[in-house]
């Protein structure tokens, strides 16, 4: 299931972070499906599993494009 919520590209935020700070963002996202039960991620983050996963993929593959190391 992809994201529900439809994105425009000035739905977009361009914004700078580090190599580190990319690891962090595909981590805690991953993370957060391993440790919050599958019906609470709504509540606390706003995202359901698949979206988290959808997210995490893409952030991961930014990282794969770029060279940062996982």
């Amino acid at each position: 299931e992809e994201m529900s919520e439809k994105i425009n590209d000035c739905d977009y935020i361009n914004f700078r972070v580090t190599p580190k700070e990319l690891r962090y963002f595909v981590s805690c996202g991953l993370a957060l499906i391993q440790n919050v039960p599958e019906g609470s991620l709504t509540t606390y983050c706003g995202l359901n599993k698949n979206e988290i996963i959808d997210i995490s993929i893409r952030l991961r593959a930014l990282a794969d494009e770029i060279g940062v190391q996982m």
